[in-house]
């Protein structure tokens, strides 16, 4: 996944306590995949990543509960150690 390459990188590009904002506004992937794929790129990078902060859209654009694609923007703020 192209996601977890991108971060991987960004992370080993991270001094210790430094803070990666990633994010995706692809509908295809959910929330719970992007929050496991950064657990998969801790693991492979042998760092601790937190997520402090998750984000999506604007009160001014609402997720369908009959089309959950619409919930494809999404914001993870989180500190690397």
């Amino acid at each position: 996944m192209a996601y977890h390459r991108l971060n991987r990188t960004a992370v080993s590009l991270l001094e210790p306590g430094g803070i990666l904002v990633t994010c995706s506004c692809t509908g295809s992937v959910r929330r719970e995949d992007f929050v496991a794929m950064l657990s998969g790129v801790a693991q492979k990078s042998g760092r601790n990543i937190q997520i402090l902060e998750q984000r999506g859209a604007a009160a001014d654009h609402p997720v369908s509960a009959t089309c959950l694609e619409t919930e494809y923007l999404k914001c993870l703020i989180c500190r690397v150690d």
